[in-house]
Order: structure tokens, then sequence, then C-alpha cells
């Protein structure tokens, strides 16, 4: 099952660079802006690649992952910025600051489901494999 979250998070990952790398309207007739609507589209977006990084971490430290997560985050804005006259995406620390709080919402909620929805323990299969 690991393996299967693993690679789902490297795909989803990849696939969220470029839509994040897409050509865009230029700046002066976005009609998001800073709205509401595109906060809550980054915070989504990045809480899903939190969440799916805590549920497929194993022996790395949280705070490992979200120095990682966070990192991607800054990275995929600085080649925001890189793109701007072709792609007319740019740096802006407000995306930044919502794609980590993000993060931390959805490694908060993977850190929930892992405590508190215990998974089956090996013992168990053991005995159903014997019936």
């Amino acid at each position: 099952m690991l393996r299967i979250i693993r690679w789902t998070t490297l795909f989803y990952a990849i696939v969220l660079t470029f839509l994040l790398e897409m050509p865009s309207v230029p700046p002066e007739i976005n009609p998001l802006g800073n709205s509401p609507v595109k906060v809550f589209i980054h915070m989504i977006t990045f809480a899903i690649l939190g969440f799916l990084v805590e549920l497929g971490r194993t022996k790395k430290s949280m705070l490992f992952w979200l120095s990682m997560l966070a990192l991607y985050s800054v990275g995929t804005e600085i080649l925001q910025a890189l793109l701007n006259s072709i792609c007319h995406r740019c740096f802006d620390w407000y995306d930044i600051a919502q794609n980590v709080s993000g993060v931390l919402l959805g490694t908060f909620v993977g850190y929930c489901c892992r405590t508190f929805v215990k998974r089956p323990s090996k013992s168990l299969d053991k005995m159903e494999e014997k019936m």
C-alpha cells in the first residue's frame, strides 16, 4: 500500500509542477488576482500533496518532509519567475505562503489519519490467513 501512495505522490507532484508552470493570462487582466478562490486553490492543491507525503512517510522525520515541500513550493515559484516572459507567470511571496499553509494543513490531516485511524496489525492478517 505504501508503494502505491508513494507513486501516487510522485505522479501528483509532477503533474502539479506542470500545471503550475502552464501559461496563463497576463497579470494585468487576470480575474483571480489574490482572490479567496486563488488562495483556496493553492492551499488545497498543496494540502493534497502534504497529505500524500505524510501518508507515505516512513523513516524520515516530519520536519524533513515539511522542509522538502517548502523548498518545492519555493522552487516552483522560482521556475515561474524564470518562465515569466513565456508563460506570464511571476514569483509571488503570497503564493509561497499559501502553498506552505496548504502543506501544513495536509500534513496535519495526514498525521491525524495516521494517528487516529489505526492500521490493522500484521497479527490480525496472519490470523485471517489461518482461517
